[in-house]
Protein backbone atom coordinates (compact mmCIF):
# COMPACT_ATOMS: atom_id res chain seq x y z
CA UNK A 1 0.00 0.00 0.00
CA UNK A 2 1.48 3.43 -0.92
CA UNK A 3 2.49 5.83 1.88
CA UNK A 4 1.83 9.58 1.77
CA UNK A 5 2.96 12.61 3.82
CA UNK A 6 -0.02 14.94 3.94
CA UNK A 7 0.40 18.42 5.47
CA UNK A 8 -2.65 20.04 7.05
CA UNK A 9 -2.98 23.68 8.08
CA UNK A 10 -5.31 24.07 11.02
CA UNK A 11 -6.57 27.20 12.69
CA UNK A 12 -7.95 27.19 16.21
CA UNK A 13 -9.83 29.83 18.14
CA UNK A 14 -8.82 29.51 21.76
CA UNK A 15 -10.42 31.57 24.48
CA UNK A 16 -7.98 32.18 27.33
CA UNK A 17 -7.68 34.41 30.37
CA UNK A 18 -4.16 35.81 30.68
CA UNK A 19 -2.40 38.98 31.89
CA UNK A 20 -1.91 40.41 28.36
CA UNK A 21 -2.08 39.61 24.63
CA UNK A 22 1.58 38.58 24.31
CA UNK A 23 1.32 36.15 27.23
CA UNK A 24 -1.99 34.79 25.91
CA UNK A 25 -0.41 34.00 22.54
CA UNK A 26 2.64 32.33 24.10
CA UNK A 27 0.50 30.23 26.48
CA UNK A 28 -1.75 29.02 23.67
CA UNK A 29 1.27 28.05 21.57
CA UNK A 30 2.75 26.16 24.51
CA UNK A 31 -0.27 24.37 25.92
CA UNK A 32 -2.59 23.54 23.02
CA UNK A 33 -1.40 20.08 22.04
CA UNK A 34 -1.19 17.98 18.90
CA UNK A 35 -4.23 16.33 17.40
CA UNK A 36 -4.36 12.55 17.66
CA UNK A 37 -5.57 10.08 15.04
CA UNK A 38 -9.35 10.13 15.49
CA UNK A 39 -10.12 7.26 13.11
CA UNK A 40 -11.49 3.96 14.33
CA UNK A 41 -10.31 0.51 13.31
CA UNK A 42 -13.52 0.03 11.33
CA UNK A 43 -12.96 3.29 9.42
CA UNK A 44 -9.37 2.32 8.63
CA UNK A 45 -10.54 -1.06 7.33
CA UNK A 46 -13.42 0.45 5.33
CA UNK A 47 -11.32 3.14 3.65
CA UNK A 48 -8.08 1.10 3.55
CA UNK A 49 -5.73 3.56 5.23
CA UNK A 50 -3.46 3.86 8.25
CA UNK A 51 -2.17 7.09 9.71
CA UNK A 52 1.44 6.41 10.64
CA UNK A 53 2.48 9.71 12.22
CA UNK A 54 1.14 13.16 12.98
CA UNK A 55 3.73 15.90 13.37
CA UNK A 56 3.17 19.54 14.15
CA UNK A 57 5.12 21.57 11.61
CA UNK A 58 3.82 25.07 12.40
CA UNK A 59 2.66 26.45 15.72
CA UNK A 60 2.61 30.23 15.46
CA UNK A 61 0.26 32.69 17.10
CA UNK A 62 -0.34 35.74 14.91
CA UNK A 63 -3.04 37.79 16.59
CA UNK A 64 -4.89 38.28 19.84
CA UNK A 65 -8.12 40.19 20.44
CA UNK A 66 -9.17 41.28 23.88
CA UNK A 67 -12.87 40.67 24.57
CA UNK A 68 -14.91 43.31 26.29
Amino acid sequence: MPTFDVFLARTYKVRIQAPDEFTAERLVEEFVGDVADASTSAQRDEHQFQILQIETTDNSAFDAIELE
